[in-house]
């Protein structure tokens, strides 16, 4: 269950499932940073999709973090991931 602070900033109850979307030029980059990131850690991942034109594709990788720790470090590994253009 999630929390406000008097701010309006959400306080997360760890360990809490936590989804980060991928968008990429190619899907091999998707793909790598997967792995690079996320390792062995267990993910889900979500159908890909592609642009009308095919100039960029994204996916949805679902995981359960432990704390905000390992929350910030997957999302700063995805973002420094080669190929990666944003993680939402």
């Amino acid at each position: 269950m999630n929390k406000e602070t008097k701010f309006g900033r959400p306080i997360f109850e760890y360990p809490c499932d936590w989804g980060y979307s991928l968008i990429a030029v190619q899907e091999a980059h998707i793909h790598l940073a997967i792995r690079q990131t996320f390792g062995e850690h267990p993910v889900k991942v979500g159908e890909l999709r592609k642009s009308s034109g095919g100039r960029w594709c994204a996916l949805n990788v679902d995981t359960t973090v432990t704390d905000e720790s390992q929350r910030q470090t997957f999302l700063e590994t995805l973002r420094k991931c080669a190929g990666i253009r944003y993680v939402l």
